[in-house]
């Protein structure tokens, strides 16, 4: 307790020791404070310290839940869990209810301990306390890049969002971004990169908060889509949500945003829907956008599809023929 006591108090922050025999599952209450004011922002934490609460090999924290689940769970205030690991003059946290969110009823919390997580003089005020009051954390450029190009996912998360939210006008946080998806297979990008990815042709769903684009940086990352190719088309398109394809509010809406604007849209969209050894539901989806620039001239692509047994494609052939448009949107 003595570190974790340390840490907060070292923030200029409060920290509400309980009493060992009034400890039902709490050991302590912080009180969140920034150049002496206070933030409103109180939580609970339980603590652990030592050796055999970390598993070297994996990296992992290991915190025992006995019988507090319940407790935990309907506790009033946030609640987190804090490894102490002496070795490394650390500690790890976890946010215990989340957890039990994705993990319901279990008896051991099991959390990589990363630099994401991280619980010391350093990261308590720019990573740790931001993230607990929902802002951006603090984080330099160079470091955010760094953990972008991290192998842990929250390391990774947590690169992305500070580059777009604190340096969305650097080239360096575009260059990594492309770097990314590039190197990435569709099923490990995050979808929240891909969101990032639509601010700069915009659509009417994305919320405008915090630094905007210039002009200067969204010509520059155009140019950076355009290289892309029917490689990265083909990779896009395979993130679209199958269940809700493309309409508001979701994955599809983004991508198609960032499809659309591509200097060569209309030529890789064809080349796609030729493309007869792609999946039917990749050509599906290209079929989709190339139909809201021309309907018309979807027409046949459709067809073709649904002769293949596409019965998706036969209803927006019957649909393009009775409005003579396609507006996934309206």
């Amino acid at each position: 307790m003595t570190f974790v006591r340390g840490v907060v108090e070292g923030a200029n922050c409060l920290f509400h020791k309980i009493d060992q025999e009034n400890d039902l599952g709490i050991d302590g209450l912080v009180e969140l404070i920034r150049d002496e004011e206070p933030l409103n922002k109180q939580f609970a934490v339980q603590i652990k310290t030592g050796e055999s609460y970390f598993d070297t090999a994996k990296q992992e924290c290991v915190f025992p839940v006995n019988n507090h689940y319940a407790y935990w769970n309907g506790y009033p205030l946030l609640v987190y869990g804090i490894v102490v690991v002496p070795s490394l003059k650390r500690a790890f946290w976890v946010d215990v209810k989340r957890y039990f969110k994705q993990h319901h009823n279990c008896t051991v919390i099991r959390f990589s301990a990363t630099e994401a997580n991280a619980f010391d003089d350093g990261s308590f005020t720019s990573i740790f306390v931001p993230t607990t009051v929902k802002e951006i954390p603090d984080i330099p450029l160079e470091k955010a890049l760094q953990l972008l190009r991290s192998h842990h996912e929250d390391e990774s998360l947590l690169g992305m969002l500070v580059l777009f939210r604190r340096f969305c006008n650097r080239r360096e946080t575009w260059d990594a971004f492309v770097e990314y998806f590039i190197g990435h297979d569709a099923d490990d990008i995050p979808r929240m990169l891909i969101y990032f990815f639509a601010h700069v042709p915009w659509h009417g769903d994305i919320s405008g908060f915090g630094e905007q684009l210039t002009e200067e940086t969204r010509a520059y990352v155009r140019g950076k889509f355009a290289s892309l190719g029917k490689t990265g088309l083909i990779k896009l398109l395979s993130m679209v949500d199958e269940e809700n394809m493309i309409a508001r509010g979701t994955i599809g809406q983004s991508v198609e945003a960032i499809v659309s604007s591509l200097p060569d849209c209309l030529t890789l969209l064809t080349e796609v829907l030729k493309d007869k050894a792609l999946p039917r539901f990749i050509r599906e989806v290209a079929g989709i956008i190339f139909a809201m620039h021309k309907p018309e001239e979807s027409i046949s692509f459709f067809q073709d599809m649904a002769e293949d047994g596409s019965w998706y494609m036969a209803e927006m052939v019957t649909h393009i023929k009775e409005w003579g448009e396609l507006n996934p949107y309206g």
